[in-house]
């Protein structure tokens, strides 16, 4: 009787062992598919505030003066900027002032009369200058 009883608690143990298995890789395929669908909805959101109409409160918002300084990078404006409550991320508007920056478009020093309620598009209208290449390199 005791090999019947051997046979019967391997059988078990072959059960348990495929059902702890079969747990442990459904877990596995929820983390993932988790994961995934957060990592999606953060893509979105980001390259949305990158290229979509975004501002950092709701119409009217409130005016403030926002001043570039000559040597200040993008990076710089950009942290500045959501630091003054101008722009709700500084990572993604830096991007988009990157994209819009060229041979002849440059960031100007100066002060300039911001609204909380501007979309990147606006603010970018407001900061970034044309220049022709020979003022540029004198800058």
């Amino acid at each position: 009787m005791t090999g019947q009883t051997e046979k019967g608690n391997a059988t078990v143990l072959l059960v348990i062992r495929g059902i702890l298995i079969l747990v442990l890789n459904m877990i596995f395929y929820v983390v993932i598919v988790f994961a995934t669908v957060e990592i999606c909805k953060f893509t979105y959101s980001f390259a949305n505030e990158v290229f979509g109409e975004v501002m950092a409160e709701a119409p009217p918002g409130q005016d403030k003066v926002f001043v570039i300084q000559k040597a200040e990078d993008s990076l710089t404006i950009a942290k500045n900027l959501e630091r003054e409550g101008i722009v709700s991320n500084a990572y993604s508007f830096y991007i988009r002032l990157k994209l819009s920056l060229s041979d002849t478009n440059i960031v100007a020093a100066g002060s300039y009369n911001l609204n909380t309620s501007m979309t990147y598009k606006e603010i970018l209208g407001e900061i970034v200058k044309k220049v022709s290449t020979d003022e540029k390199r004198k800058n």
